[in-house]
């Protein structure tokens, strides 16, 4: 399950709580770098196996430099006074006393790297006690994006930032690394990273996998952790609760969707969406058309069929595969398996899946 359709489902559950049970049925895996998800399957694990094979991976740490070991820690730091909190996704404390900041980030701001280096000086201010020496332990940042960071890069996907003077590390002591999760999927689809057999790359194509619901490569699956991190990553394994938590607290990125979505509803589809685009809302109308499709299903009979089909087709796709497969596909059943394989591909699902799902031919689904 990718970003949209992560927001789609929240937007179903809005609805109807019970969607719930329809998006287990079409989609296989939860969007892990959803906070929520990603705190459960990365710090939830008793000996936090993943988490460690994760942060060596893309920190390239190896030899007597691997953790092989990670202690997690409270992950707020409470703001003095008027200050801001801190509040980071996983922190945690290595074998060696070094400390790891793991934070996943969705869309990018124009304030994200003030974010990053705030986020930093707070970590890095509670080192240092009164009657100790400055003497500060190695702090990595990682940095875990479904954006573009680094456009000016395009054919590089991880980027280890220091502060530098006339060429060398100023002080090597602190890292960021930064991880373009999106360039990798992209870089990958081009076959630029066929013969990239880093750790990173198959920690990112394990990712890839269930973001994008694709077959499991033969090289994952002899993975044993790969296949745990598989494993945990399934839709079925989460409760309502959790998504329900996701609904209610909002995330930045959510109430930026919601500012897209919002102006979208006003404008009318078409013309809010391009507005949308030059404002910089435009996965904030993404979400926002995921959420009309699933109330325009629900209301689309009494509003217009066309308004409703084009608004309710996240909802629409999920119960008429549900009806589908215990009804079976007849005249009137064949056109509403029609418009949910329409919705499904406009929706980047993969063909073998629509397939599965609505039972017509690719030739069919080819020419809707």
């Amino acid at each position: 399950m990718n970003r949209t359709q992560h927001y789609s489902l929240l937007r179903a559950m809005e609805i109807d709580k019970k969607n719930l049970l329809k998006y287990q049925e079409i989609y296989n895996y939860a969007y892990i770098l959803s906070d929520g998800i990603f705190k459960i399957v990365f710090a939830e694990e008793k000996d936090h196996t993943l988490l460690i094979s994760l942060v060596n991976a893309m920190l390239d740490l190896h030899g007597g430099e691997t953790i092989k070991e990670i202690t997690l820690e409270m992950q707020e730091f409470p703001g003095a006074f008027t200050k801001k909190d801190c509040i980071v996704d996983i922190i945690g404390t290595t074998n060696a006393g070094e400390r790891v900041l793991v934070e996943v980030q969705q869309q990018g701001d124009e304030f994200y790297r003030d974010r990053v280096e705030y986020y930093m000086s707070r970590v890095i201010e509670n080192q240092v006690h009164t009657s100790e020496k400055y003497e500060l332990p190695r702090i990595y940042f990682l940095g875990l994006l479904d954006f573009t960071l680094f456009p000016e890069e395009p054919q590089k996907y991880i980027h280890h930032v220091d502060e530098m003077c006339n060429g060398r590390k100023f002080f090597p002591k602190i890292q960021k690394i930064f991880v373009e999760i999106e360039k990798f999927f992209r870089l990958e689809e081009k076959g630029i990273t066929t013969n990239d057999n880093s750790e990173a790359a198959q920690w990112l194509r394990a990712i890839k996998v269930t973001i994008n619901e694709e077959p499991v490569p033969e090289k994952i699956m002899q993975n044993e952790t790969f296949r745990r991190l598989l494993d945990s990553v399934k839709l079925i394994n989460f409760a309502e609760e959790l998504f329900n938590c996701e609904v209610k607290n909002v995330t930045d990125l959510m109430a930026e969707h919601e500012i897209g979505f919002a102006e979208g509803k006003k404008e009318g589809h078409a013309e809010g969406f391009v507005q949308g685009k030059t404002e910089g809302h435009a996965e904030g109308r993404e979400a926002g058309l995921a959420e009309g499709r699933a109330e325009g299903f629900a209301q689309g009979k009494t509003e217009g069929h066309a308004e409703g089909r084009e608004a309710g087709l996240a909802e629409g796709r999920a119960e008429g595969f549900a009806q589908g497969k215990t009804e079976g596909l007849n005249e009137g059943e064949l056109k509403k398996a029609r418009e949910i394989a329409k919705g499904l591909r406009d929706d980047g699902v993969p063909m073998e899946i629509i397939v599965r799902r609505s039972g017509l031919s690719e030739d069919e689904i080819r020419k809707l």
